[in-house]
């Protein structure tokens, strides 16, 4: 595990695992009712089902990246779910309220540097 890895490159990529365990863990204990809702008002199709899977592809993601396992297949199952739930979530275009778009907004960038991060990875 993490043999080919400088200590910077390894402390990064379980960064960017932690980070996907810990939003994963917290949405779907406790935001998991509000998220098939909001999933639902912007007819996502079958929202329970696309979301049980998002977490799913997260949650295999994330463990494979921080136990170094097929780390470009992880990094890879990564960067597919945060595209898909940026599509889903972050529909910034769509809200009125200035304040709520700016959040959506930040949020996306966030987004965009992960998928940085994990590619990054992919390019160890």
């Amino acid at each position: 595990m993490y043999e080919k890895h400088s200590a910077l490159q390894a402390a990064g990529q379980l960064l960017l695992a932690l980070s996907f365990l810990v939003t994963g863990i917290r949405n779907a204990l406790w935001k998991f009712g509000q998220h098939e809702e909001r999933m639902r008002a912007l007819g996502v199709p079958r929202p329970r089902a696309v979301l049980v899977a998002g977490f799913i592809l997260q949650f295999t993601g994330a463990a494979m990246l921080a136990l170094d396992v097929h780390r470009v297949a992880a990094a890879w199952m990564l960067a597919a779910f945060t595209i898909l739930a940026s599509l889903i979530f972050h529909r910034w275009w769509l809200i009125p309220d200035a304040l709520v778009r700016h959040l959506h907004i930040a949020n996306l960038l966030v987004n965009l540097g992960l998928l940085g991060g994990l590619m990054l990875v992919i390019a160890l």
